[in-house]
């Protein structure tokens, strides 16, 4: 029998505002409803979101969003409406604007304006979604297919395994990296949420398992008893994670268009 998956890791594993990007960008080419989601956002993020500046709900700012993305240029060429941003420990801040985390780039009919939302959980139930304006070009996302980000996920494991293994922190049997893909195998049944909508790319669906996977094998590391000394050799892998994740949701909805 299987082990639950522990909840830190579920935590890391599965990435709500990720998720949510893509709901949010069927949403606004028309693809799903407003009930949808909707329902996606609380299924994902918690039943209560709270918009900082006016003190509105999860409808205001969609709304909000819906305003500012009307006659936005659309097309395989041109900007995303919805970009996920991603940062953590070791990046250059990419944005004027938010902390270091997630964070959604609304786009504008105004190719040199932006909106940020950046998230922030109060608790398990509530969500507050800061809202900025940006003005100026958009930070440029990692430019890189789906299979090229892939096989950076592919490098920094390998890499980071090697590492790992020469330092003579994985003893044999008992590798944390075998312990990860149990944990990894056992999501589906830890989680039961909607994670993305209907008619995902395979390519980016794929991308975005495989990042999961190593995010998996990261934060198994971690928490072992050396965790704490292999940060260095961990930290290329969640970086090449954050790549992988910012790619697919950019690829998912260039296809869209195609």
């Amino acid at each position: 029998m299987t082990d639950p998956v522990p909840t830190w890791l579920g935590a890391q594993l599965w990435s709500p505002v990720q998720n949510t990007s893509l709901w949010l960008a069927w949403w606004l080419h028309g693809l799903i409803g407003a009930d949808e989601v909707i329902d996606a956002f609380h299924a994902t993020q918690g039943k209560h979101h709270r918009l900082e500046s006016d003190g509105g709900g999860l409808v205001e700012l969609l709304g909000q969003v819906r305003a500012v993305t009307d006659e936005a240029a659309i097309g395989v060429n041109e900007r995303p409406l919805i970009q996920l941003m991603l940062s953590g420990p070791g990046d250059a801040p990419l944005l004027p604007v938010g902390t270091e985390g997630a964070s959604l780039i609304v786009a504008d009919r105004d190719p040199l304006v932006s909106h940020v939302l950046s998230p922030k959980f109060i608790d398990a139930h509530l969500v507050s979604w800061s809202w900025d304006q940006i003005e100026g070009a958009t930070p440029p996302l990692p430019v890189y297919s789906p299979g090229e980000a892939d096989q950076l996920l592919r490098e920094a494991a390998d890499r980071a395994t090697a590492m790992v293994k020469s330092a003579g922190h994985v003893p044999r049997g008992a590798a944390a990296f075998q312990r990860a893909e149990l944990a990894v195998g056992a999501l589906d049944d830890a989680f039961g949420l909607p994670g993305m909508p209907p008619g995902v790319p395979s390519r980016a669906a794929k991308l975005m398992a495989r990042a999961d996977q190593v995010a998996a094998i990261v934060e198994v590391t971690r928490r072992s008893e050396v965790g704490a000394s292999l940060d260095p050799h961990l930290m290329p892998m969640l970086r090449a994670v954050r790549t992988a994740r910012m790619v697919a949701v950019d690829y998912a909805q260039r296809e869209l268009l195609r």
